[in-house]
């Protein structure tokens, strides 16, 4: 996949989802070998050697996922490809949170209207536990589409991580209302319910909740979470997302 991915970009060096799919694969591979390394050492740090080649992957699949910002900085996946990226290094990358809500910033500038941006940068700054302005975000999401499920559900996460029981309470029977035609989602969302009602306490399940109408939608229920590769310390450097030269290949063989 690596090298057949290098030799489209060779061929035809101005196709932006070219340098997109290389900087995932890029990613996989730098990400496999870290968990891979870290399992079978019990934790300690990887060799120098492998150390040197998942930053030089990591650098890559940076390099490309900027490539692919070069070639079209107007189309809002690509910089969503770039922040998902720098997401992925959160804890691994110096900046690498910075570099996220920037580029995850930039997408949704170029596509505001979209509620899927607004669950995308809420979900960073849950991760980062930033409570209060991932909840902005979802509520956001949530005035641009009333039947966003997901949306819901995530504020609902946010708003329990913060200690609100009761908000989020509320929140997740508007998401059941939501759900109800959709059988797994349906029960995936009782069993949150019933866990929560109990933690709160007796006569937590009679909270009100939003008016909404059920929805066709399958999409699954799920926390806006990423996987990221294994922190480390100390954390490597990564360059920023400022790809203002041209398009620039990394050839396989400079591994």
């Amino acid at each position: 996949t690596y090298d057949l991915q290098a030799e489209a970009i060779e061929i035809f060096k101005y196709r932006d989802i070219y340098y997109r799919a290389f900087s995932q694969t890029n990613l996989a591979l730098a990400n496999n070998l870290a968990s891979t390394q870290q399992q079978e050492n019990q934790g300690a740090s990887p060799s120098a050697q492998v150390q040197q080649t998942i930053t030089t992957l990591i650098q890559q699949s940076i390099n490309n996922g900027r490539n692919a910002v070069t070639v079209s900085p107007m189309t809002a996946f690509n910089w969503n490809n770039l922040s998902s990226i720098y997401r992925a290094l959160i804890g691994f990358g110096q900046n690498a949170d910075q570099f996220t809500v920037l580029t995850a910033q930039q997408a949704l500038a170029l596509d505001p209207n979209n509620p899927q941006q607004y669950v995308e940068l809420g979900g960073i700054y849950f991760q980062l536990g930033d409570y209060d302005e991932a909840i902005r975000q979802f509520r956001t999401a949530i005035n641009l589409k009333q039947d966003y499920a997901n949306a819901y559900y995530n504020a609902g996460h946010a708003y329990e991580a913060k200690g609100d029981l009761q908000t989020a309470l509320s929140i997740y029977q508007t998401v059941r209302t939501i759900v109800q035609k959709n059988e797994a989602n349906l029960k995936q969302i009782d069993s949150e319910i019933k866990a929560l009602s109990d933690k709160i306490g007796e006569g937590a399940g009679s909270s009100p909740s939003a008016q909404v109408e059920p929805s066709e939608q399958e999409e699954d229920l799920n926390v806006n979470e990423q996987a990221t590769l294994p922190e480390r310390d100390p954390q490597i450097e990564v360059p920023g997302p400022t790809p203002f030269s041209q398009p620039r290949v990394t050839p396989a063989a400079q591994q």
